[in-house]
Order: structure tokens, then sequence, then C-alpha cells
């Protein structure tokens, strides 16, 4: 697993950069909520997800937007994958051409990019290696979000609680920002088909797997702070199982098992 933060003139659009390279295939995985959209590309084999018809193989390059249920994946050769993790000012910018909300849905970069932009990405997928797909990504990005605007207040403000920057009720994060909850309602259902308080939860929960995952790689500068965010012990489990269908233990007990680095993907078998 590689891992590099944006350049600092990317950050209001895009945070980090990712690749993922199994060693194996693994026939049944869990997916557990992402609360930020994501650029992902497929640099190997298919990536199939659990639909309503069966598993169905992933787009190959697409724009992933949050997503608010774990759901199952598959794959059949090992997985090899680029992932730029963008923001929701970011992926509304890229993906003003899509209808609709954003959770739980992957558009194919094909139907968001005319055709300059589109050969302009390919030098993504030419790339050698992680650094030089970074280093593409970075001027494609640049390139695509020349002339964004600014965001909008609540789209900034939701930046912010999902950057760990804004927690607490929603009520208290909208006054505190000067923004009406009603508009922050409509805006985050609008952009991402979630309500603000579904959104602090998925982002609770990644401070609480950081918190969970036996791998040292992980940083943890105060490593009791997310389970405090809980009433009690019994609050905590309770929403860990209703958004990842896992106890506290069995997450654990999988990475254990496992050895993985993978902080959202549950490796069952």
């Amino acid at each position: 697993m590689d891992w590099r933060p944006a350049a600092p003139d990317l950050r209001p659009f895009v945070t980090a950069f990712a690749e993922r390279r199994d060693a194996a295939a693994f026939a049944t995985m869990r997916e557990l909520p992402v609360p930020v959209p994501l650029l992902q590309i497929m640099l190997g084999t298919d990536f199939y997800l659990a639909k309503a018809r069966g598993l169905e193989p992933a787009p190959r390059a697409a724009l992933w937007g949050p997503s608010s249920t774990t759901t199952r994946s598959h794959t059949r050769q090992p997985l090899h994958v680029f992932v730029a993790a963008l923001t929701l000012h970011g992926s509304a910018t890229l993906g003003r051409p899509a209808a609709g909300c954003l959770a739980d849905r992957q558009t194919p970069l094909d139907d968001l990019l005319p055709a300059a932009s589109r050969r302009l990405f390919s030098r993504v997928l030419e790339a050698p290696d992680f650094d030089h797909r970074v280093v593409a990504m970075e001027s494609w990005l640049r390139h695509a979000f020349r002339c964004a605007p600014p965001p909008d207040p609540a789209t900034a403000m939701m930046d912010a609680m999902l950057d760990h920057r804004l927690q607490g009720p929603v009520f208290e994060i909208a006054r505190a920002a000067g923004i009406s909850e009603r508009a922050l309602h409509k805006r985050c259902e609008r952009l991402v088909g979630l309500s603000p308080k579904r959104l602090l939860r998925i982002a609770r929960l990644q401070r609480v797997l950081a918190v969970l995952h036996p791998s040292p790689w992980l940083t943890r500068a105060a490593p009791g702070e997310a389970l405090l965010e809980f009433a009690d012990d019994s609050h905590l489990a309770h929403d860990f199982k209703s958004l990842t269908g896992l106890t506290l233990s069995a997450y654990r007990n999988a990475k254990l098992a496992s050895g993985d680095r993978l902080v959202h993907t549950v490796i069952e078998a």
C-alpha cells in the first residue's frame, strides 16, 4: 500500500493519493463505508461489487461517491488500483455534468470528461509506477480544476466535517459556522444524498477504525479520543455494528488474521 498527501495547491479538491496492490485474489471481502469521494482507477483485474443482480464489475476508471453502507466485494485475480481521495468540493466540480447525488454511485470518468481531458488523463494510465502516477494525476487535476469556483459555505463545512476539523451535533456545527441547520441539510442531501448526521457518523467511524486497526503504521495522536465521542461502550458497539455489520472484536480479529494494511476493506476469505 502506497500513500502520499496531495500538493498544497490541490488541497481544496484532493487530499491524498494511494495505491493498493494485493498479493492474491479474495473471494469474499467487506467494503466498509467511506465518507469521501474517490477517483478509482483499476490498473489490473476487475473489481466486483455486490449489486441487486449479483456481483458486477466496477467501472475501470470512475468517480466513486461517498459510501453509506457496507457492501461485499470480490476479485478473481490480485487487485491493483490507484486512488485519489477528493473533497466534496472537488467531486462536485468534477462531477457537475452528472445528474443526481454522489452517495453510493460509481460514475465512469468517460461520462464526465470532455475528449481533451480524457486524452490528458491517459497519461495517468500510461505512467510506470506510483510516483509517476501521482505526478501525472496532479498535473491532470490542475487542468481539470483550473477554472473551479470557490466552494459554497455548506460544502466547505461538510468538507471540514469529513476532514475531522468539525465534530459534534449538526445544529452546533451549523450555528458556529453561521449557517442554518436547514441550509446545511438541504445542501448535503442535494449534493451527497445523505443527511449531515449520517455523514458525521461515517466520519466518526473512520476515527474509530484508526484506533481499532492493529497496524502500527497508522497515526494515533490521541487513540482514546474517537472512543470518547460515544456516550458509552454500548453506544459505540451498536453504532459500529450498524455501520459495518461487524462487531468491534470481529473487525480487529479479521485484521490480525489477514495481516493486511487496509482500513476500509475486511478480507473474509
